[in-house]
């Protein structure tokens, strides 16, 4: 569901931040964010007594089932859209802080200030106007009303002209799970990283020579990936690439003999703009290179907090 404020709240809003005014504004402001930081803080999990880790990639996880999933294309782009919005919400705003600013002129007694009132009128109606179209302003920028259009049924064809390699050489399970192992086996980290899978009743190794029978407590499971072109509908589109992904970290639970998730790894990856017809040329070319550096970013920055990982 989309939180964002809508067009009809903009002007509300800007009013009350209007409202607060002065110390209570900036009091305001200073409990907002010391209840955001402490909302979002999460402890990471503690792996220094873990000695194996079972890396999971479920089939079918990273794989994108066709051209419909990866292309999303919208009538704006993102400038494009934060820019109509940012126009709307600063009219809305300084119409609101314009009339906030006479109401505390009124309060303030510029009505009983001789001939100094319509200095007073001036003054408190165009800081209203200020502070409320420029509140206007940033809030609308961050409304997203960004509507999807459907890719052209050519483009469709043409990126799944050069899907199938691009999922066999970079996204197909077992060579992510290969990658990712290659990646932490790679660093000297010292935990022992094993490929696991599902069978049937928890998670355990997939080769004989680490006993599969006894399973792996500790895994760090694929539960989300996406790849995705996205950009403005057009005859030839420029699109951005993306990959976006989330790594579970999973703990055995042998009393309710269940994988629970002890940690969440998330990480993106967001490419420069091309258009479709570079993206595509030379069987794609410009995407593999585009795709095997994506990955690579998502796995630096995912698994950064994993024992004797370096920092990206």
């Amino acid at each position: 569901m989309n939180n964002s404020p809508t067009h009809s709240e903009l002007p509300l809003a800007a009013g009350r931040i209007h409202a607060k005014f002065g110390r209570a504004l900036v009091a305001g402001v200073s409990v907002l964010l010391a209840s955001g930081c402490a909302s979002n803080y999460s402890p990471r999990a503690d792996l220094s007594s873990v000695e194996t880790i079972g890396v999971v990639v479920p089939e079918g996880a990273s794989e994108p089932s066709g051209a419909e999933e990866v292309m999303q294309l919208y009538n704006l782009s993102v400038g494009e859209d934060r820019l109509k919005n940012s126009a709307i919400g600063a009219g809305s705003g300084a119409a609101v802080g314009t009339a906030a600013g006479v109401g505390i002129g009124a309060i303030t007694g510029c009505t009983f200030s001789g001939p100094w009132a319509p200095i007073c009128w001036t003054m408190f109606g165009l800081g209203g106007a200020v502070l409320g179209g420029t509140t206007g302003a940033v809030a609308g920028a961050t409304v997203d009303t960004q509507e999807p259009v459907d890719a052209a049924p050519l483009h469709l064809y043409e990126v799944n002209q050069v899907l199938p390699e691009l999922t066999q050489d970079y996204l197909a399970s077992p060579v992510l799970q290969a990658r990712a192992l290659h990646m932490v086996l790679d660093q000297g980290t010292p935990v022992n990283f094993v490929p696991a899978s599902w069978n049937g009743q928890r998670y355990a190794p997939t080769a004989v020579a680490y006993h599969e029978d006894r399973g792996t407590d500790v895994n760090l499971v694929l539960t989300e990936m996406h790849v995705s072109m996205n950009g403005k509908a057009k005859e030839d589109p420029k699109l951005i690439f993306r990959i976006d992904v989330r790594w579970s970290l999973t703990r055995y639970n042998p009393e309710t003999q269940e994988d629970e998730v002890w940690d969440a790894m998330p990480a993106s990856y967001e490419s420069k703009r091309h258009r479709l017809s570079k993206w595509l040329a030379n069987d794609g070319e410009l995407l593999k290179e585009e795709a095997n550096t994506g990955l690579h970013t998502v796995l630096t920055y995912a698994f950064s907090d994993l024992p004797g990982m370096a920092t990206p």
